[in-house]
């Protein structure tokens, strides 16, 4: 359980993903792969790819449940988000600001790179086509995105600070 971030923050500080929705996700997939199970066993060959879509699924959430799958670190110099076990770092010096952006139904952190710090490729671009932004967190670390974008923020800044 991560309680909430408090202004004077003690560094590094490591956040995780709630389990509770984790767990649900697991037991979705488990059920689903379970129907599948019995399609097959009903004779409806459909079965198969139902039951294989769905373990797999419940595969990589179980794996998420991992403490060293899914994370983000914060310290001096940045911070490092982590899923499925790989693990991005950025400096704080690469990052202008954070907001939180919606995509369908669910709310993200975001954040634009410096200039000169943008990294190639087409996630960068398609990122940005959908919500305006270089890049997005994959989690909000059981924190509601307002609190973690505005702390994330409050970060950035005085570390901007500190380094003039």
């Amino acid at each position: 359980m991560n309680a909430a971030l408090q202004p004077e923050l003690r560094l590094p500080l490591v956040l995780y993903p709630a389990r509770g929705k984790t767990l649900l996700l697991l037991l979705g997939c488990l059920s689903f792969s379970a129907v599948g199970v019995w399609m097959v066993r009903d004779g409806v060959l459909l079965g198969y790819f139902c039951a294989l879509l769905f373990a797999l699924g419940a595969l990589i959430f179980l794996v998420q449940l991992h403490p060293r799958a899914a994370y983000l670190l914060l310290d001096e110099q940045g911070f490092t988000y982590c899923s499925l076990f790989r693990a991005h770092r950025i400096g704080w010096v690469a990052v202008t600001g954070f907001a939180v952006v919606r995509i369908s139904s669910n709310s993200l952190v975001a954040w634009n790179f410096a200039q000169g710090h943008v990294p190639r490729g087409r996630g960068v671009a398609i990122s940005q086509a959908l919500s305006g932004y270089h890049s997005a967190l994959p989690d909000t670390y059981g924190l509601h995105p307002e609190v973690l974008a505005q702390q994330l923020n409050s970060l950035c800044q005085s570390r901007h600070l500190a380094m003039r």
